[in-house]
């Protein structure tokens, strides 16, 4: 009986690494495809203000500045759904992580799992992490920004998934504010 339970938590945990797995590639592409999407709206948008800049013409038609505030407006939804999308998906994935390692405790054998808490293994006094076997050894930054426990080493994906969208999201909206401005006040004066 306690071979059947043990095989079907085994079971369990391997269905939650396809599951986990899978939900990274998942996000992983999808995030891929996004800043693909901003960048390219980015330099569009970047591209037809400096030449419109370039020829000095003075009055903008309102089709052509309908035009660019609707490409930044979708290029601030992107963003949106990206931050969005991923720090549901991230939680999800936190929530998976959770039960994991729930499974682990529960079957409990002798020896590591690939999926368990690494921070245990990184010891900021010492600076490296060797084999069980003595036959490989790691070393890692354990001063400044890049060390494991410092803001690069310990910087999650959800930190990214939330910041770059918002770099872009900023720097839309500030793209709206000043072509609103400017051209408000050359169709005034």
């Amino acid at each position: 009986m306690e071979e059947n339970s043990r095989q079907d938590t085994l079971k369990k945990y391997l269905t939650l690494i396809s599951v986990i797995n899978s939900m990274e590639n998942r996000l992983r592409w999808t995030e891929l495809v996004l800043l693909t999407l901003n960048v390219l709206i980015f330099m569009f948008s970047f591209h037809y203000i400096s030449t419109f800049m370039q020829t000095k013409r003075l009055l903008i038609t309102p089709l052509e500045l309908s035009f660019i505030l609707v490409i930044l407006v979708i290029g601030m939804f992107i963003c949106s759904y990206w931050a969005s999308s991923s720090l549901r998906l991230h939680l999800k994935l936190k929530l998976h992580f959770f039960h994991l390692r729930f499974l682990e405790r529960q079957l409990d054998d002798a020896g590591e799992f690939i999926f368990s808490d690494e921070a245990i293994f990184f010891n900021p006094s010492l600076g490296s992490l060797e084999s069980a076997d003595k036959k490989e050894n790691v070393t890692y930054p354990t001063e400044g920004l890049t060390r494991m426990d410092g803001f690069i080493g310990a910087a999650k994906p959800n930190f990214f998934s939330w910041l770059i969208p918002s770099i872009f999201f900023v720097l839309y909206w500030s793209i709206f504010i000043w072509i609103s401005i400017k051209f408000s006040f050359s169709a005034v004066g």
